[in-house]
């Protein structure tokens, strides 16, 4: 083997390596044996790999708003259950479903989500 091609193999296993890490596990960050629903208005949707975002504006307790991050599967699998960023816009009441993080941030591993139309998408 040439000394080029050992460099980009060396180079991509570098960059496979530092993708493997930077991506965590679920049951770690979130708890599996509890369930969560919170309702809201949709303010964002990141629409990208590994992970997609949504992010709501949920009541809290007083009436005040409540930033939810919801963190979903990647952007293919939401593409065939039909969960697009056509579909999701921002001013979208919805309902979510999720595992909440274990540190007690208001985020979530979404489950079930619920759109305006009662349609009921399941996400994991």
């Amino acid at each position: 083997m040439s000394t080029n091609t050992l460099r980009w193999f060396a180079t991509l296993a570098a960059l496979a390596a530092e993708g493997a890490a930077a991506h965590h596990s679920f049951p770690a960050l979130f708890d599996p044996s509890a369930t969560v629903t919170v309702a809201g208005v949709v303010t964002e949707f990141q629409f990208r790999a590994p992970h997609c975002y949504i992010r709501i504006d949920a009541p809290g307790s007083a009436g005040e708003p409540v930033v939810w991050e919801l963190e979903t599967t990647s952007p293919g699998q939401l593409i065939r259950i039909g969960l697009t960023p056509e579909r999701l816009k921002p001013g979208t009441e919805i309902s979510a479903v999720g595992n909440p993080s274990r540190d007690g941030r208001t985020l979530m591993r979404l489950l079930r989500l619920t759109m305006p139309n009662g349609d009921e998408l399941e996400i994991q």
